[in-house]
C-alpha cells in the first residue's frame, strides 16, 4: 500500500509555489516512512480485514498504542493531607505524559509513621512529637513539589528501582549537608571554648604568682576521683558481663546488666516523601499499564509474573494490652485472631466480625461500657491482670461462634519486648511489679505456650540484643509456631545489605512501608527472608489512611499475613474489602490458589564456639580445684 500525502497538499495555501508544495509532499513522505507508517496502516488494515472486529477504531487504537513513546512522569504534586488519627501526612499526585497528553496517573495518601514514644505518654510530653511531625511533613510537601518534582521529571515510573534510587540519593545528600552542618557548628563551639579558657588561665597565671589554684587543686582531685570510678565502673561492668540474665536458686532472678539498646536512628524532616514518591511511582507505573497494583509489585517481585496468586491470611488486632494499657499485665500487647489456611476471605471475615462483636459484648456485660471502648486502631483495650484473660477470651469467642479453636481458627500474639523492658533494671516488666531476666522470660513463654497450643505467631518475644536467649526461645517454640521479628530487624533499606547470620534467626518478619522504606527496598527484603524460611506480614501503621496499596503490595509480595489492626474502622475495613476485591478478581480469571498449610521451620541455634587449647587447660585447672569453705 503506497502513502500518498495529498491531504497535507491540499491543506496548504493555494498561492504557494508549487516547487514548494512538491517540498512538502516530499517531507512528509519521508516523515511518515521513517515513523513506519505506511508499512503499520498496510499491516493493521490488513489484519483487521480478517479479524472484522465489532469496534473498528479501537481495535485501531489498541494496534498502534503498543508503538507509543514510553510515558514518562512530568509532574509531581503534593500537599498535606490527614490520616485517620488526625495527623498530618502527605498526598502526592504524578502526573505523566501519555499519549502526548498529561494525566493524572496517581494519588497516594500515605500513613503517618508510628511514634516511637510509647502509648501511656502524657499529652504534654507528646507535643514536641507532633512539632515534629509537622514540621516533617510539611518539608516533605516542599521537597516533593521542588527538589524532586525536578529530578524524577522525564523518568519512567516502571523503572521501579531508577526511580527509588534517585529519591534515596536525595535523602542522602541532605544528610550529608546536615552532617557537615552539624560538625562545623561543633568546630565553631570548641574554637569559642578554647578561646574562653585561654582568657581564664591567662586571668589565673596573673593573679596568683606562685600560688596553686584551688580550682586547679579541686580539678586534679575531681580527676582522681573520676579515674577510681571508672575502674570501679569498669570492674563492675566485667562483673556483670559475668554474671548478667543468670538465675539463682529457689527461681528468684538476680540484678543483670542489660545490653543496651541500638541508637534509635534520627530522620531528618521530610523523610516521609522517600516512602510516598516510591508508592506513588509504583501506583502510576501499574495505571499506566492498565493493569492491577498488585500484578505490578509481583512483576517487580518476581521474574515472571505468577499465573497462580495468594491472598494473605488477614491477621486481626481484637484486643490491646500491653504496658500502656490497664492493669498488671504487660506482656502481651495485641491479642490477634487468624484464620486456618485456607479459607476464603468471603467465608473469613464474617467470622471475624462474629469473634469481634462477642468479646465487645462479653467486655460490655462484665465491666459496662467503659470496657467497650476502642483505641486508634479499633481494637479493645479491657483491664487485664494476667495475659491469660485475653487469651481465654479469644478462645471463648471462637467457641461461641461455633468455630473450633486450633482446627478454624488460631491465635497471634504481639509480645512488643521493647516496651516491656526496663533498662535501669535490666530486666523485662511481664507483669507490673513483677521484672524478670532473660533466662526467665524464656521459660514464661514456653510454659504460655505449651498451654495453649493454638497459637501459632509470636511477635518480639524477646529484644534482638539477647541472641542467645531468643534462639534458646526458638529452639523449644519454633516447631509449633512462626517466631516472628518486628522491631527485632533494621528497616528495609539497611536490612536489604545486612548479612543474615546464624546467631539471630528467625521464622518470620514484619515488613512496613514509611518514612525510608521504598518499594524497591522493602520487596528485595521479602525476598530476602523468604529466601531464608521465613513468612512476610505485611503491616499497616497506628495512623493508616483508607489507601489501599498495602493491600496490593501484599498479595504482589506473597505475604502469608496482612497485620490490619481490629476488623473495624474505614480506613482498617478499605483494606480489607481490597483484600476481598482481588480475591474476586483471582477467583474469577481462575488465577486464585488458597494458601498451603502451616509449616514451623525449627530453629537451631548455632553450635557453641569450642574453646581454645590455653582456654581449655585453664577450665580444666579450675573445675580441679576443690572449693574453699
Amino acid at each position: 500500500m503506497a502513502f500518498s500525502p495529498t491531504t497535507i497538499a491540499t491543506q496548504t495555501t493555494s498561492a504557494r509555489d508549487p516547487r514548494e508544495l512538491y517540498e512538502i509532499k516530499q517531507k512528509a513522505v519521508k516523515f511518515y516512512n521513517d515513523n513506519g507508517v505506511p508499512n503499520k496502516m498496510e499491516d493493521v488494515l490488513n489484519t483487521m480485514f480478517y479479524d472484522n472486529p465489532p469496534d473498528v477504531f479501537g481495535y485501531l487504537a489498541n494496534y498502534f498504542e503498543k508503538f507509543a513513546a514510553t510515558p514518562t512522569i512530568s509532574k509531581v504534586k503534593a500537599k498535606e493531607a490527614y490520616d485517620s488519627k488526625g495527623q498530618p501526612t502527605i498526598q502526592t499526585e504524578v502526573f505523566c505524559t501519555v499519549k502526548n497528553n498529561l494525566r493524572l496517573s496517581a494519588t497516594v495518601v500515605s500513613p503517618s509513621p508510628n511514634s516511637h514514644l510509647s502509648d501511656n505518654t502524657k499529652p504534654e510530653d507528646r507535643e514536641g512529637d507532633d512539632t515534629e511531625r509537622q514540621n516533617s511533613v510539611t518539608a516533605a510537601v516542599n521537597i516533593l513539589n521542588t527538589d524532586l518534582n525536578n529530578r524524577l521529571t522525564g523518568l519512567d515510573p516502571a523503572q521501579q528501582q531508577e526511580v527509588d534510587n534517585v529519591v534515596s540519593k536525595f535523602y542522602v545528600e541532605l544528610q550529608s549537608a546536615e552532617e557537615e552542618r552539624l560538625a562545623k557548628e561543633a568546630e565553631a563551639a570548641a574554637t569559642e571554648e578554647g578561646s574562653t579558657k585561654d582568657v581564664e588561665t591567662a586571668s589565673q597565671a596573673s593573679g596568683s604568682k606562685g600560688k596553686q589554684p584551688k580550682s586547679a587543686t579541686k580539678g586534679k582531685e575531681q580527676k582522681k576521683e573520676e579515674r577510681v570510678k571508672h575502674s570501679g565502673n569498669k570492674i563492675k561492668n566485667e562483673r556483670g558481663r559475668n554474671s548478667g540474665n543468670k538465675s539463682v536458686k529457689g527461681g528468684k532472678s538476680q540484678m543483670s546488666v542489660a545490653v543496651p539498646m541500638e541508637p534509635t536512628e534520627k530522620f531528618l524532616p521530610g523523610a516521609g516523601a522517600v516512602s510516598t514518591m516510591s508508592r506513588a511511582a509504583c501506583v502510576a507505573a501499574a495505571h499506566i499499564q492498565q493493569i492491577p497494583v498488585f500484578q505490578h509489585v509481583a512483576g517487580l517481585r518476581f521474574t515472571e509474573v505468577p499465573f497462580e496468586m495468594t491472598v494473605p491470611l488477614p491477621m486481626v488486632t481484637i484486643i490491646q494490652s500491653g504496658r500502656a494499657a490497664l492493669g498488671k499485665s504487660n506482656c502481651i500487647k495485641e491479642f490477634m485472631v487468624v484464620p486456618k489456611p485456607g479459607m476464603p476471605l468471603s467465608q473469613s471475615l464474617p467470622l471475624i466480625q462474629k469473634i469481634y462483636n462477642y468479646v465487645g459484648k462479653s467486655l460490655f456485660t462484665k465491666s459496662g461500657v467503659a470496657a467497650k471502648l476502642t483505641n486508634d486502631i479499633g481494637a479493645f483495650c479491657p483491664t487485664f491482670d494476667r495475659p491469660e484473660q485475653g487469651l481465654d477470651l479469644l478462645q471463648e469467642a471462637i467457641t461461641q461462634c461455633e468455630l473450633t479453636v486450633g482446627e478454624d481458627f488460631f491465635l497471634a500474639i504481639n509480645c512488643a519486648a521493647y516496651e516491656i523492658f526496663d533498662y535501669e533494671k535490666g530486666k523485662y516488666e511481664l507483669l507490673t511489679g513483677q521484672a524478670k531476666v532473660a533466662d526467665d522470660v524464656v521459660e514464661f513463654w514456653v510454659e504460655l505456650l505449651g498451654r495453649y497450643p493454638s497459637i501459632i505467631a509470636v511477635i518480639d518475644p524477646l529484644r534482638k540484643q539477647e541472641k542467645e536467649h531468643w534462639m534458646r526461645l526458638s529452639d523449644r517454640i519454633s516447631d509449633q509456631c512462626f517466631v516472628v521479628g518486628s522491631q527485632a530487624y533494621a528497616r528495609p533499606g539497611l536490612l536489604k545489605d545486612e548479612e543474615l547470620t546464624p546467631d539471630f534467626v528467625s521464622s518470620g518478619i514484619v515488613l512496613a512501608l514509611d518514612r525510608l522504606n521504598t518499594v524497591s527496598d522493602t520487596i528485595h527484603v521479602a525476598k530476602k527472608l523468604q529466601d531464608a524460611d521465613n513468612q512476610v506480614i505485611v503491616s499497616c501503621c497506628n495512623g493508616e489512611t483508607a489507601d489501599t496499596f498495602l493491600a496490593d503490595f501484599a498479595v504482589g509480595v506473597k505475604a502469608l499475613f496482612m497485620k490490619v489492626g481490629a476488623p473495624v474502622r474505614g480506613e482498617r475495613t478499605a483494606q480489607l474489602n481490597r483484600l476481598l476485591q482481588i480475591e474476586g478478581v483471582l477467583e474469577m480469571s481462575s488465577r486464585l490458589a488458597a494458601q498451603s498449610e502451616y509449616k514451623f521451620p525449627h530453629i537451631t541455634p548455632p553450635p557453641l564456639p569450642e574453646p581454645e587449647e590455653g582456654e581449655e587447660e585453664t577450665t580444666t585447672k579450675k573445675e580441679a580445684t576443690p572449693r574453699k569453705k
